[in-house]
């Protein structure tokens, strides 16, 4: 996935699940008291909450790399 395609994907809030070294990650959306939110984290776990891509792509790790790294494997 290219980063064109990812920024367009969270324009649209299209939900994304994707393995990485055998772990399985979820994208969501969601909106509570602060606006809008993209939650991201392993299947079945809470997910953190980011306030935009950018925040996400920072700040999120995955194996030692940030998610914006492993971004074009998926």
């Amino acid at each position: 996935m290219t980063m064109d395609d990812f920024h367009f994907m969270v324009a649209v809030k299209k939900p994304l699940e994707f393995t990485h070294q055998g772990k399985t990650y979820n994208l969501t959306y969601g909106k509570d008291e602060k606006g809008d939110y993209i939650a991201f984290g392993r299947l079945y776990d809470i997910p953190e909450k980011y306030r935009d891509a950018g925040e996400l792509l920072n700040s999120v790790k995955i194996e030692n790399h940030f998610f914006r790294e492993v971004l074009e494997g998926i």
